[in-house]
């Protein structure tokens, strides 16, 4: 968002290490120093039991065994208040670090500027809040939206024989992916007026929800080109309406999501055609890095929120099919 800070892009943990310690002035080694130990670490995602939070929650605690910090993971199993309930309650824990996966840019934002007055560094992963805090790992969801979109207007645009006609499946219409690839996404079609939006309906990241969303818009528009959604897991729903209507080889179905091997199944049972994947394995060691970095004392010399994009792949259907993008819990 416009009041983050991008660092540059670390590829690997020791050269995200190296860099950030030197961006930050911070001297010596670039391993997480013993003086962490016994530091406490509290992580409150919007659900465990998906790919995403659990395999980055593997990678965090793979640091705080390492060196010696506890991590506490707070489950709010898809509940908003049950969300704000439990990151009050790690206010009040006084933890040297709270990790929040932000379910809307609005949803937390009181509680993260909380946090950081009183001394809590927060870590924001994958989805921002519109409060900056410490840091933030995750998806460059601009990039994102800009790249599917321009990969739909060649697909389903001028000289294409399609119709042009587009779906857009968000799973919040408030989260900060669905807002921000959508404003990238539209910009992109605006420039190509053969493209029609004819359905961006929410499926509140329920799978069931975007069959429905995506069965409903195929009846009243047989001739839809692509639909776009914004989380693999969710957009299961919509693909697998795709192929009960018979529409597998007529419409093209894009998402983005964490890339693990139920992704690649997708893309290989015909679910899905085209995801844009962060690599949530990877962002998992990139928030672990960032949490020992913050653990030290880092913070950026200006006051800005340090910020690691994550390295994207994209996972494709057909010659370009690569079964090795996907990773493993």
């Amino acid at each position: 968002m416009a009041h983050t800070t991008r660092t540059a892009l670390r590829r690997a943990t020791a050269a995200l290490l190296m860099g950030a310690c030197a961006a930050m002035g911070l001297g010596g080694s670039a391993h997480a120093d013993t003086n962490i130990a016994g530091k406490k670490v509290i992580f409150v995602p919007i659900a465990m039991g998906i790919s995403l939070t659990e395999g980055w929650a593997r990678r965090m605690r793979q640091h705080a065994d390492m060196y010696g910090y506890s991590l506490d993971v707070r489950d709010a199993a898809f509940n908003m208040n049950a969300m704000t309930e439990l990151v009050a309650k790690a206010i009040t824990e006084k933890p040297d670090v709270l990790v929040v996966h932000n379910p809307t840019v609005q949803l937390l934002s009181r509680q993260i500027k909380q946090a950081e007055s009183e001394g809590i560094k927060v870590l924001q992963v994958n989805l921002q809040s519109n409060q900056p805090s410490a840091a933030f790992v995750g998806a460059n969801w601009d990039r994102i939206g800009r790249e599917i979109a321009e990969d739909i207007v060649k697909e389903c645009g001028a000289g294409s024989g399609k119709s042009g006609k587009v779906a857009i499946i968000p799973g919040q219409l408030t989260a900060a992916d669905s807002v921000i690839m959508n404003e990238a996404a539209f910009k992109v079609f605006e420039q190509h007026k053969e493209i029609q939006v004819v359905s961006n309906q929410a499926s509140d990241w329920e799978p069931e929800k975007a069959r429905q969303i995506t069965a409903t818009v195929l009846q009243q528009h047989p001739d839809l080109c692509a639909i776009f959604g914004h989380w693999d897991v969710h957009t299961m729903g919509a693909g697998n309406a795709v192929k009960d209507a018979g529409k597998a080889d007529d419409v093209l179905v894009y998402s983005t999501g964490g890339g693990d091997d139920v992704a690649c199944k997708a893309v290989e049972d015909g679910v899905q055609d085209r995801i844009w994947s962060y690599d949530a394995d990877g962002q998992g060691r990139d928030a672990g890095t960032m949490i020992d970095l913050l653990l030290q004392g880092a913070a950026a010399a200006d006051g800005s929120m340090l910020s690691v994009e994550s390295p994207m792949k994209i996972i494709k259907a057909g010659a370009d099919y690569d079964a090795s993008l996907c990773w493993k819990m």
